[in-house]
């Protein structure tokens, strides 16, 4: 996929299904990252449960609300979080 059809795609579904919608502007994200443009994740602090994923396209900034991930942090530390990273590779 490339950033333009990743673009379009957020156009095509965004107020019809979040699901892909938000799919398609994580997507984005990276792909604008691998194009060398600036783009990342900030904080709404006027809706802090929406993290907004920004975009900084040539032609000007983009931005969407995504949800809140729905777990809070379990604590692991740096090294559990290999490990389990690890043990889901199967290594």
């Amino acid at each position: 996929m490339t950033l333009e059809e990743a673009l379009q795609k957020i156009k095509k579904t965004d107020r019809k299904d979040y699901e892909a919608r938000n799919k398609a502007v994580l997507r984005a994200m990276s792909l604008a990252l691998e194009k060398g443009y600036e783009a990342g994740i900030r904080m709404d602090y006027t809706k802090p449960e929406y993290p907004v994923v920004y975009i900084e396209l040539p032609t000007g900034q983009v931005s969407w609300h995504l949800p809140e991930h729905r777990k809070e942090w379990d604590g692991h530390t740096t090294e559990e979080k290999y490990n389990r990273i690890e043990q889901y590779l199967g290594a």
